[in-house]
């Protein structure tokens, strides 16, 4: 999801029984050089794939100068991106209620129902599945996005950039929650306590939440694979978001592969 190489895919995420087949990454890798060089998207990743009923969606995400001003784009035949609608709150309220799977059409029209005296009822909002994709992705996106610490800053125009002195996490950083961060915005410093100020932070490097806060405790995964030496992370809010990150040589990325589901049921997991 954020600086994900398709090449990453069989090395990396592997590790966690996420893959595609060779023929399914060469044609992809192609497909989307030509639809950037089309539109003349500064930069276009593979973001994940989302399980559907019919036929799965393969997603793909712009993002220009401004690294969170993005636009996403769906296939099926790993060929033809087609660009997924922009969603307003209002579409978000529908779109976060909803809990059925994705069917693969995206005309479909998804609609809230009542449940009264065990009949479902109509409440008259609908959505499109093409919509509802859209908001699934940039609710992902918002909740479990990461990256590691120090891998961006904010220069003097407070731009966000790509730190190019970031050497990757050490390995006794790597099985740390509180060195991976929500890769969006919103950074509130004043969140901070006087003694999270005073103990290890930069106010250079750390311009994005940790992960480590996140409420229900327990909602991130975290192991060391091949010898200490790639950081696996998984999400049980969102089941088959997986984020990697290696030092040497120095990568990260995040994958979807899943049915776009919230877990609702993350409660009554954790102890």
């Amino acid at each position: 999801m954020s600086t994900l190489d398709i090449s990453d895919i069989p090395q990396h995420f592997s590790l966690a029984g996420i893959t595609l087949n060779a023929q399914e990454r060469a044609v992809m890798t192609t497909s989307l050089r030509v639809k950037a060089e089309a539109e003349k998207l500064r930069n276009l990743c593979f973001w994940g794939k989302i399980l559907a009923i019919q036929k799965d969606y393969m997603i793909a995400q712009a993002s220009g100068e401004n690294l969170f001003d993005r636009k996403f784009f769906y296939s099926f035949d790993f060929v033809n991106w087609l660009q997924l609608p922009e969603v307003t709150p209002e579409d978000m309220l529908v779109i976060e209620k909803i809990t059925k799977r994705f069917t693969g059409d995206p005309a479909f029209e998804f609609s809230l129902v009542d449940e009264v005296e065990g009949e479902e009822k109509p409440k008259g909002q609908t959505i499109s599945e093409e919509k509802r994709l859209s908001g699934i992705i940039q609710l992902m996106n918002y909740e479990v996005q990461i990256v590691p610490r120090g891998a961006y800053f904010r220069d003097g125009n407070m731009t966000l950039q790509q730190n190019p002195m970031f050497q990757g996490l050490s390995q006794s950083e790597l099985g740390e929650l509180t060195n991976y961060c929500h890769f969006r915005e919103g950074f509130n410093i004043n969140k901070k306590t006087a003694e999270e100020r005073a103990t290890n932070f930069d106010e250079t490097i750390d311009i994005f939440d940790a992960i480590s806060g996140d409420e229900p405790r327990g909602v991130w995964s975290i192991q060391n694979e091949r010898g200490g030496s790639v950081s696996l992370i998984r999400s049980l809010l969102w089941p088959g978001y997986v984020f990697f990150h290696t030092p040497t040589p120095v990568k990260w990325g995040g994958m979807y592969y899943g049915w776009g589901l919230k877990n609702q049921n993350i409660g009554f997991m954790l102890p």
